[in-house]
């Protein structure tokens, strides 16, 4: 995994996501919406979201690169396991590992939801031109998709006409009796182990950890000794760093080592 952050989304992010996404709604098509969501609108997608299903922000340093979030296929209780996943990096972020690990830790979180298919609606065209080319139905081959359907010819943007495809990815087992999905707020709460030794075991490993006030955090972990937090700190405290954050152990609600 790259070294950077990837936590859950807050509505607080709404700006600096809508701005990555405003650049895909008025340069392509990606998306085929034709006006820029406001902030106000942004946040309420996030929270709305969040009410079940992961919505995830990648960080390098403190800048915010890009997003990925999963919905409902469709609203019947019978699609209840499988989900469809979105993503938008920022463009100067493409081509550089980030929609790989944003893609790998989404998949993550749905499987331990109990979620079994992904799917992924994708605009597509014949003819490339300057608001499309074939970028994002690669990306989701290379990250395991498969093509399972076409609608020609369904969307009409910048004076074009744009097919849509669906991919699916198929990440749990279909038993006789699966157990109840698993909604997003309570894996956080559920996912995970408590701390009961010292950090220094998740030295350069990725982890995944929820604090007490709710934050999930995933990354690679760089965990420092109680006399270091008290002297760059000054909390006496043993703790971690996952991209910029500091977290330290008594902020910790649970933490388990993931392989992406």
């Amino acid at each position: 995994m790259c070294n950077f952050t990837i936590r859950s989304a807050v509505k607080e992010d709404a700006a600096k996501l809508s701005e990555i996404y405003k650049y895909y709604v008025k340069n392509t098509a990606v998306t085929f919406e034709y006006a820029p969501p406001s902030e106000d609108e942004f946040a309420e997608r996030i929270s709305s979201t969040l009410k079940k299903y992961p919505y995830l922000v990648a960080e390098d340093e403190d800048e915010i690169i890009g997003f990925a979030f999963a919905r409902a296929f469709r609203a019947r209780p019978a699609y209840d396991y499988s989900a469809e996943t979105t993503i938008y990096l920022r463009p100067d972020a493409r081509r550089r590992g980030y929609g790989k690990a944003l893609y790998s830790v989404l998949e993550h979180e749905l499987a331990c939801m109990g979620i079994k298919n992904l799917y992924a609606c994708i605009a597509v065209t014949e003819r490339q031109d300057s608001f499309l080319n074939s970028d994002s139905p690669l990306f989701h081959e290379a990250s395991g998709f498969s093509g399972c359907g076409e609608f020609r010819n369904c969307g009409y943007k910048f004076g074009n006409w744009y097919s849509m495809i669906w991919m699916e990815k198929i990440i749990g087992e279909f038993t006789e009796k699966p157990a109840p999905i698993i909604t997003y707020p309570d894996l956080i709460n559920m996912c995970g182990k408590p701390v009961a030794d010292t950090l220094s075991r998740y030295e350069d490993k990725t982890v995944r950890v929820v604090t007490k006030d709710g934050w999930i955090f995933i990354g690679e972990s760089n965990s420092f000794p109680p006399e270091y937090g008290m002297h760059e700190y000054n909390v006496e405290e043993e703790g971690m760093r996952i991209g910029v954050y500091t977290i330290f152990k008594g902020e910790i609600k649970s933490v388990c080592e993931i392989d992406l």
